[in-house]
């Protein structure tokens, strides 16, 4: 791993974005991360406990967590993280939200998850490259505008003064030479900086992420795993967030790193209860700058497009040779579920019955 880091020229950062590990980074991100956080790990060792406290407490007391109710509920498909997808003479098939951490608590499935993994004939995840990290890499190798900034651009063409000082403030901290990142398209350093030192460690100590472990428990049972995109596929996904939208969330990642734990406790608790829809309105309305580390503020439609819609889309013709044979069991980011336009939406209009089985 670190000779593939040698040969990005990334051994001195030593190093999405947002949404963590529920639509993006996505699934190839969430894993490649294990390597790159790997690459900067201090000498001391990371912290294995959590710390952080759930956001929604706050919320409450400050009056705010009614307006984030009527938020999520607004958004059709917001609750639940099963469903059931139908159709007359098919075994009926099921889709899972997922998130890409290591957590305990989200690597245990509830029982009705179970019951529909264990009796599904094919597990479908987001990307089968994620189980081979070498193929993974190869995509930023292979596609280097992927990473770098457009020829003759550097960090310095979307920051302010200001903004600037406080990321080559905060990269000093931690003994990063701004130099070493400045032609690096920004989603690639934020990403460094979005995982507490809990989940980092457990990333690094080899412990999986639930898609990951899905997929060993399927090919152990003999069943066949498919996947609905490449690596290539996700990482441009992120690399086409525009770079202003990506600069302006790395300046927002640095200035609340210390809220990271919090956010992620905050993400987890609503998770486990299946108000997924509550997630990205929480942490907007309980972060400063919540919504430019998340992608909710006003003018992100392309990044909502690109990172979300589009691959809602993708996905959703993508699956449906795959539950025309019935028997699958299919698990995506949460975040791709709910919305008008998320993937349980879009695969009624194509004719299926889906119906929440949690």
């Amino acid at each position: 791993m670190s000779d593939i880091f040698h040969r990005f020229g990334l051994d001195q950062l030593g190093k999405i974005l947002f949404r963590l590990g529920l639509a993006v980074p996505g699934l190839i991100l969430a894993c490649l991360l294990v390597g790159l956080v790997a690459a900067r790990a201090e000498d001391k060792p990371a912290d294995a406990t959590c710390h952080g406290k759930n956001l929604v407490d706050a919320l409450r007391a400050d009056g705010k967590l009614a307006g984030v109710e009527a938020k999520a509920k607004a958004v059709p498909n917001g609750a639940g993280k099963l469903f059931r997808i139908e159709k007359d003479g098919l075994p009926p098939s099921y889709i899972f939200g997922t998130m890409h951490l290591t957590d305990p608590r989200v690597l245990t499935l509830s029982g009705p998850a179970e019951t529909a993994f264990d009796k599904a004939k094919t597990l479908v995840i987001e990307t089968t490259d994620v189980l081979d990290q070498k193929k993974a890499m190869a995509a930023l190798l292979l596609h280097p505008e992927i990473l770098n900034l457009p020829d003759g651009k550097t960090l310095s063409d979307y920051l302010d003064a200001k903004e600037k000082a406080a990321v080559e403030a905060a990269l000093k901290k931690r003994g990063i030479p701004f130099s070493t990142i400045q032609t690096l398209q920004p989603w690639f350093t934020s990403a460094s900086f979005m995982l507490p030192a809990c989940e980092t460690e457990r990333k690094q100590s080899g412990e999986p992420v639930l898609d990951v472990e899905l997929a060993k428990r399927a090919k152990a049972a003999g069943k066949p795993v498919e996947g609905l995109e490449t690596a290539e596929e996700q990482l441009s996904a992120l690399a086409g967030i525009p770079l202003k939208t990506q600069a302006d969330s790395l300046v927002a990642t640095l200035q609340v790193e210390n809220r990271m734990p919090d956010i992620l406790e905050t993400m987890i608790s609503l998770y486990l209860k299946g108000d997924i829809a509550m997630i990205m309105p929480a942490i907007e309305a309980a972060v400063p700058n919540g919504g430019l580390i998340v992608g909710t503020t006003e003018g992100d439609a392309a990044f909502e497009e690109r990172v979300v819609t589009d691959r809602n889309v993708r996905m959703a013709e993508r699956l449906q040779p795959i539950l025309s044979k019935g028997g699958a069991f299919v698990a995506v980011g949460a975040l791709h579920l709910p919305g008008e336009k998320g993937v349980v939406a879009l695969l009624r209009k194509d004719g299926w019955t889906v119906t929440r089985a949690d």
